[in-house]
C-alpha cells in the first residue's frame, strides 16, 4: 500500500465516522421549538399537571379543577432576588410534582407564564409547556395549595448545562422569560442563576 492510498483511506475513513456520529447524535438533541411549548389545545391528556403561575389567592377561588397554585413570587421576590435551586426543589415536592410530570403553565401574564416555566424546566421538571389562549381554560374549579413539608421527592435533574453563575444575586421575570424564548431557538442557551444558588 502506497502513502497516497493509505492517506486516501485514512480520509475516507475519518468522514464515514463524522457522518455517523452526526447520524447518530441528531436524535439526541431535542428540536428546539419542543422544549418548552406553546400549547393551546385542551384536548390534553388526564396526566396533565396544570399550573397557575398567577396570584394564590385568585388560583385558590377561581382555576382550573385542581390546578396547583404556584405563584411566581414564591421563587423571585419582587426585588429579584431568586430562590436557590435546592428550595425551589423542595417547593416543587410540596405540591406533589416528582419531576417525571407533564406540566402546563398558565397565568394572566405572559411573561409571568413564561418566567415560571423557565424556572420549572432549569429545575428539571421533564416537560414543561406554556397554555396560550387561557381564555379557553375551565375555571369552573379551586385550585390547589402547596403543603407545609414535602408531599413528594422532586427528582428531575437540574439542566445544569442551561446554567451560568451570575455576578450578581438578582433576575427579573423579563430575564427568565427571554431565556424561554432563546431556548426554543437554541437548545443549549444559557441563563445566568446567581452564584451561590445552584
Amino acid at each position: 500500500m502506497d502513502v497516497r492510498t493509505g492517506s486516501r483511506r485514512f480520509r475516507e475513513t475519518v468522514l464515514v465516522a463524522f457522518i455517523a456520529a452526526l447520524v447518530f447524535a441528531k436524535p439526541c438533541i431535542a428540536p428546539a421549538d419542543e422544549l418548552i411549548p406553546a400549547v393551546s389545545s385542551l384536548n390534553a391528556p388526564a396526566d396533565i399537571v396544570f399550573v397557575d403561575a398567577g396570584t394564590v389567592t385568585k388560583c385558590l377561588e377561581t382555576a382550573h379543577p385542581g390546578a396547583l397554585c404556584l405563584s411566581l413570587d414564591r421563587v423571585l421576590n419582587k426585588e429579584g432576588r431568586l430562590a436557590n435551586m435546592r428550595d425551589v426543589r423542595w417547593l416543587l415536592g410540596s405540591f406533589g410534582l416528582t419531576g417525571d410530570e407533564r406540566v402546563v403553565i398558565y397565568a394572566d401574564d405572559e411573561k409571568t407564564r413564561d418566567a415560571m416555566a423557565a424556572v420549572l424546566y432549569l429545575a428539571g421538571q421533564d416537560r414543561v409547556g406554556r397554555l396560550i389562549n387561557s381564555a379557553q381554560v375551565d375555571f369552573t374549579g379551586q385550585g390547589v395549595a402547596g403543603a407545609l413539608s414535602r408531599r413528594a421527592l422532586f427528582v428531575g435533574k437540574v439542566r445544569l448545562e442551561n446554567l451560568q453563575p451570575a455576578p450578581f444575586g438578582r433576575v427579573s421575570s423579563a430575564q427568565l422569560a427571554d431565556f424561554v424564548s432563546d431556548l426554543n431557538r437554541d437548545p443549549s442557551a444559557l441563563f445566568m442563576w446567581p452564584v451561590g444558588y445552584l
